[in-house]
């Protein structure tokens, strides 16, 4: 068995974009630091989602002559690029850099139906956030079965929020705008192999980021100035990969990853907006609780086991499933599905012992978030509740590049 190339191949073909729970859009591996010798590596991923559901309320929009509830598509089309480079400069010390977008949301919702007096926007949703990480790693390898790693994370993250509509209550109009904000963090972790039986483990813990965020707010256009100006704190998440792959013949391997990410201790809260807010739930404790802009009820796992056959010595393919729990978060315009099912085909082509090229496609098939959850008569809402949501679906694909020298 020629363990590089199965090294190749079952990092290769699989595009690396997850569209998990919270804002994950991958899930953060430092596989491309575990190849042997010199390495490099440049990948991109597209999504195209299916998301909609239904809007509540359905007797009072008859009124006014709506026949169609429906949300339409919420979520835009996702692009993501992932860049690595891994020198073996002894053979006891290795150092790799990864480029990564790990965090990211792109939501844009218009409910504009056919009224009585034509076509009128009755309400929207704008919910985008972009980071971007630049890890940089040391690794040790006392015999050449172990690596120890660890080093440290450099991560950008910006966003904005505009939502407007009855649904969304006494919030509709707000805007909130996160300027760039810049946050440190640290990884560490291991790694075992036995080349000769394809088998290699990997376990990494990454911590949370924190980051001061200025936030510009606006209500209704004009700016939200309740206290005095400060930053927002927003902490993304630590979390916690395991990756085992094994060989079971000459020509096939299998492969698995698990993961966690402390989605629960997530939250997002301006200063003003929460200022609000809890002056809102101090003046009518029995109507509103206080609550933050975005959070989420539950940390997030995720799971993939596939197998990669090599068909010759120029081309490899794989099958995976994929399994994310989402975070139990109700239904909502911003939040219409809970973790999803997945599978993943790819193909690898060996250009030469050096260098390769793949290409990969996944099918995935979206969760309903809760809708018993909801309570659409509370008077604030964060979230534009619906009392539908579809069997929402969508399709991912993307090529990577590798050159060992």
């Amino acid at each position: 068995m020629n363990y590089q190339i199965w090294s190749l191949a079952i990092g290769g073909v699989i595009p690396l974009f997850s569209h998990a729970a919270g804002m994950e859009k991958s899930d953060q591996s430092v596989r491309t630091f575990l190849e042997p010798n010199h390495y490099l590596e440049l990948s991109y991923a597209e999504l195209y989602a299916d998301v909609s559901g239904q809007l509540p309320q359905h007797e009072q929009l008859k009124q006014q002559g709506i026949d169609d509830f429906s949300t339409g598509n919420l979520v835009n089309t996702y692009h993501f690029v992932n860049a690595a480079a891994k020198l073996q400069i002894t053979p006891q010390w290795s150092f790799g850099l990864i480029y990564d977008q790990p965090y990211g949301v792109d939501i844009a919702y218009q409910y504009r139906p056919q009224t009585n007096y034509g076509k009128q926007l009755l309400e929207s949703g704008q919910f985008n956030f972009d980071s971007q990480n630049l890890t940089m790693l040391v690794g040790y390898q006392p015999t050449s079965r172990w690596n120890i790693y660890t080093g440290a994370i450099y991560q950008q993250f910006e966003g904005e929020l505009n939502i407007f509509g009855a649904n969304y209550s006494a919030l509709s109009g707000y805007q909130a705008k996160f300027k760039q904000s810049a946050g440190h963090g640290w990884l560490a972790g291991f790694s075992y192999q036995i080349p000769e039986y394809a088998l290699k483990s990997s376990l990494t813990y990454r911590s949370k980021i924190n980051h001061q965020s200025a936030v510009t707010e606006y209500i209704s256009g004009q700016n939200l100035t309740v206290i005095p100006f400060e930053k927002t704190r927003i902490s993304t998440p630590q979390s916690v990969n395991l990756e085992i792959q094994s060989g079971l013949t000459a020509n096939n391997i299998v492969y698995s990853q698990l993961r966690w990410v402390n989605w629960k201790d997530f939250e997002i809260q301006p200063r003003q907006f929460g200022a609000v807010v809890d002056y809102a739930a101090q003046q009518y404790p029995e109507l509103i609780k206080p609550f933050n802009l975005i959070d989420y009820k539950n940390n997030q796992w995720s799971a993939k086991l596939g197998i990669a056959h090599m068909l010759s010595d120029q081309w490899l393919i794989t099958a995976d499933i994929s399994w994310d729990s989402g975070n139990d978060n109700p239904a909502g315009t911003l939040n219409p599905s809970d973790g999803f099912y997945a599978l993943g085909l790819g193909s690898l082509y060996n250009i030469n012992k050096n260098s390769f090229i793949s290409y990969g496609i996944k099918y995935f098939r979206f969760n309903k978030a809760k809708i018993a959850d909801l309570d659409a008569n509370s008077p604030i809402t964060q979230n534009s509740t619906l009392s539908e949501v579809g069997r929402n679906t969508a399709f991912a694909h993307g090529i990577r590049i590798g050159y060992r020298f």
